[in-house]
């Protein structure tokens, strides 16, 4: 749509967790550094409490909320530019609608703001009708459109930008005739009555028939215009009708339009439905940018991306299959992606993403400025639960440590304060605790949900377990899940609580020797989804 390079767009998984937006921050820092300024840090939900008191901590704005990565309008490549104003002239409007097929043009005013749609079947009338003496005046003609047309030359100028009088032929006057000022006369410089109109009062003549370099010998009595024009007075009279401006033909109810967030799934059905051929484009302000017609959308640029702290498509993104990925940094499985073309993909075995990040800035040995080094801090302590979960490794506590000297933070105490901030379950809907950090799984043949939240709080979920495994359960219901599974991790107290509830109740059984008449259990020890519950739940599901 413009030469200005376009967003590549940097998120991280769907129900953001602190690592998911920290590092989406984190990596657009990097790609920043490394020269690249057109990449932009998103987030796919909420920030939950424990994200924003890191975020707050260090003085640091959360990413773009974004919904969706399908192709919009703003992504066509435009090549119909043509736009007319209600001041256009019959046959200008009418050249640049054959000139652009679609028989339509957008009218705009003198701000390019959209007021109406011209066709060709609405102008058409202007070529069919009888040409009256009053035509011109009557639709309000700038004098421009009239030198334009005729492609004349002038000696004097109008006394209004506006035609306000009456056009005749100098045939049909009589000798004794008296004109108005404001009133116009076509006639020939070879007319042998040419002074009949010299005479008449008339304030413009249009004198046909005058070759380029020759000035006609003008009457001292005539103080009025000239119109020069090297064509006959039949064909002039002919031009007339198509001087009017186009401001009466022009439709201004039930427009059909696109804006440029729209997108290409939704324009396409609409284009499908209506009667019209071709579109104009409107930005947020009204302004007119361009034209479309169904040929249109087959020439778009995909969105590009970059994932963070996850792979699986079904964790992304709406749209993710219409998307160009372009990298994945990530700490996860490998997952069922695949991509049209080669991509640029770092995933390690770490306890976080935001651990890859910052090694990533070391190994270029770029300066970490103090709120990227406090943000991937944050999301490291969070994801390894201040080193106590066993997906932490020696690469976690190193860089940790790193940061931890360019924040000046005490990582321990920070930590813990980090996540008594994001954990107080009390101030929580059973809603907000089951959607903080939540991901999908396919096990097999069973759809599988398992939210986590990090406390210091742990008493305070059984006040609510009722409501919170009613949550759940609606949820399996209203979306088609086979398990739900609620982690509530204290580090404080070492271990997870598992809440269970859906028809796959045989899959926590078969893994954790949760029994089916039991709705939760405690798991000294347990503080990872990814190495301690789903790996026993793929197991139990191939059974």
């Amino acid at each position: 749509m413009s030469s200005k390079p376009s967003n590549v767009y940097v998120f991280g998984h769907q129900n953001p967790d602190t690592d998911s937006i920290c590092s989406a921050l984190a990596y657009t820092a990097y790609k920043k550094a490394t020269g690249h300024p057109e990449v932009l840090a998103c987030r796919l939900g909420p920030v939950n409490k424990e994200t924003k008191y890191a975020l707050d901590y260090f003085n640091v704005e959360p990413p773009k909320l974004i919904r969706s990565v399908k192709p919009q309008v703003s992504d066509l490549h435009f090549n119909n530019f043509s736009m007319v104003t209600e001041q256009d002239s019959v046959l200008t409007t009418m050249n640049q609608i054959i000139a652009n097929p679609g028989r339509s043009l957008p009218v705009v005013d003198t701000t390019k703001k959209l007021t109406g749609i011209i066709s060709l079947p609405d102008i058409i009338q202007a070529y069919t009708d009888t040409f009256r003496a009053g035509a011109l005046k009557e639709s309000k003609t700038p004098f421009a459109n009239l030198i334009d047309i005729l492609d004349a030359r002038t000696i004097g100028r109008p006394s209004s930008p506006y035609v306000e009088g009456n056009v005749y032929a100098n045939t049909q006057l009589l000798t004794t005739q008296t004109l108005e000022p404001a009133d116009m006369i076509v006639t020939s410089i070879n007319d042998t009555s040419l002074d009949k109109a010299y005479n008449s009062g008339a304030g413009i003549l249009i004198l046909c028939d005058a070759p380029i370099g020759k000035t006609p010998d003008i009457p001292e009595v005539y103080k009025g215009m000239l119109v020069l024009s090297e064509d006959s007075p039949f064909e002039v009279y002919r031009r007339l009708s198509q001087v009017i401006p186009i401001a009466n033909f022009v439709q201004h109810q039930n427009l059909e339009y696109f804006l440029t967030y729209e997108t290409l799934e939704d324009v396409k059905n609409n284009m499908l439905s209506s009667e019209h051929a071709r579109f104009p484009v409107v930005d947020e302000d009204g302004k007119v940018l361009a034209s479309i017609s169904k040929s249109s959308l087959l020439d778009f640029n995909r969105k590009k991306v970059i994932l963070v702290d996850h792979n699986e498509k079904s964790q992304s993104i709406m749209g993710i299959d219409e998307a160009e990925i372009v990298e994945v940094v990530d700490h996860h499985r490998i997952a069922e992606i695949t991509t049209a073309a080669p991509l640029y993909m770092r995933i390690e075995p770490v306890g976080c993403t935001s651990t890859i990040i910052a090694r990533m800035f070391l190994e270029k040995k770029l300066p970490i400025p103090r709120p990227i080094a406090g943000v991937m801090l944050s999301a490291i302590l969070s994801d390894t639960l201040i080193f106590n979960s066993p997906t932490c490794t020696d690469l976690d506590r190193e860089v940790a440590a790193h940061l931890a000297e360019i924040t000046g933070v005490d990582v321990h105490k920070y930590g813990r304060d980090m996540l008594i901030a994001g954990s107080n379950l009390s101030d929580m809907t059973p809603e907000q605790i089951i959607s903080a950090d939540r991901k999908f799984f396919t096990m097999g043949q069973y759809r599988v949900m398992i939210s986590q939240i990090n406390t210091g709080d742990y008493k305070g979920i059984f006040s609510q377990l009722k409501s919170i495994l009613s949550q759940m359960e609606a949820d399996c219901d209203k979306e088609g899940f086979d398990l739900a599974i609620l982690m509530v991790s204290d580090v404080l107290l070492g271990g997870s609580e598992l809440l269970v509830t859906g028809k796959a109740r045989n899959l926590v059984r078969l893994a954790f020797g949760i029994e089916d008449d039991d709705v939760s259990q405690f798991f000294p020890g347990m503080f990872s989804r990814k190495k301690q519950v789903v790996p026993p739940l793929m197991n139990a599901a191939s059974l």
